[in-house]
This record gives structure tokens, sequence and C-alpha cells, in this order.
């Protein structure tokens, strides 16, 4: 009797310990992670959002401290260490940016562009160098965010490095721009 018990005690544990788990990856989707982030406060930059930035520990070299550059009044960049460089700029009150831009990615004929992910605000995309364009031997694959995200009104367009970044630096951007922000109110 008391075997039966333990052994039924056992199974009980791993069985509720396993409907635990597969609760816990459910609600917590991998991209939204930001164990590996740091929060970062850009109102002191007029700009009144939140963004989380890897830290070191997300393997891209951005061992570094993050950086804000605001030299126009419509735009910044965000930097931690090189390896990780997000551009934003100021777009007013142009919520139709996205469109404009996904029509224009999808039409380029020098580039293919597929698209990996997307939501309403956000787009992680892929360019690759058309072979239309007699460059049998050179061959260009890059990834790439593009954002137009609303902060009190304000329409802010956040992309990458024109030439793009690798995959992974790509999705943890695609993660931070998701952590884009209001500053939370006083």
């Amino acid at each position: 009797m008391y075997n039966t018990f333990r052994i039924f005690f056992v199974a009980y544990l791993c069985s509720f310990i396993q409907a635990c788990t597969n609760n816990e990856s459910e609600s917590k989707a991998p991209s939204d992670d930001l164990y590996q982030f740091l929060k970062v406060d850009l109102s002191p930059y007029d700009l009144p959002a939140t963004i989380h930035i890897p830290d070191e520990t997300a393997g891209i070299g951005a061992s570094f401290k993050t950086k804000i550059e605001h030299e126009e009044d419509f735009k910044w960049k965000i930097s931690a260490g090189p390896n990780f460089e997000l551009y934003l700029e100021d777009w007013g009150e142009n919520k139709g940016r996205l469109k404009e831009f996904k029509t224009q990615l999808l039409n380029n004929q020098v580039f293919k562009c597929a698209i990996i992910e997307e939501n309403d605000q956000m787009l992680m995309y892929s360019k690759e160098l058309s072979q239309t364009n007699n460059t049998e031997n050179y061959e260009h694959l890059s990834f790439h965010v593009y954002a137009l995200i609303p902060i009190n009104g304000v329409f802010y367009e956040i992309t990458n490095r024109p030439e793009g970044d690798p995959i992974e630096t790509t999705k943890l951007m695609f993660t931070s721009i998701k952590s884009f922000k209001p500053c939370p109110t006083k």
C-alpha cells in the first residue's frame, strides 16, 4: 500500500510539473523574453518613451554602455556597441508610412525581399540581391527591421542600419522594438 501511494504521488508530481512547464512556455513566447535586456529611459533625449536594449549576456558584442545620439530634433541613434544600432525618426502624424514602406519593399527591383515576421506596427525581413542584375558571383543576404510605432500621437519610424545585420542580431532588435513604449505617467 505504501509503495502504491509513493508511485501515485510521484506520477502526480511529474504530471503537475509537466503541466506547469507547458503553461509557462505557452504564455511566454521566447521573442518577448527580456531577461537579457536593460530598460533605457529615452525621456532625457526628448523622446517620451522607454526601450529595452540587449545587455552583455545576449552574445552579440553588446557589452558597451548604451549610447543615445540626438543631434537633430527628429532623429535618434541608439547603440549598444558596434553590432547593435537602431535609428529612430519622428514622422509626425504620418500613420500610413508603414504601408508605403511595405509596398516599396515588395516592389523592389534590385533586391528580392521576404518578410520573416510582422505585426500591425513592425516588419522583420530579409534582402537578397536579385539575379536580374547580372551579379551571379556576388551574393548578398541581409536582415532588417522596420517599425512605425505611435507614442503620444507621434509616429516613430525605427530601423536598423541600411546594410542590415545578422539574423541573430536582427531578432534581438525586433524584440527591442516590441518593448518601445511610452514613459509611464507620473
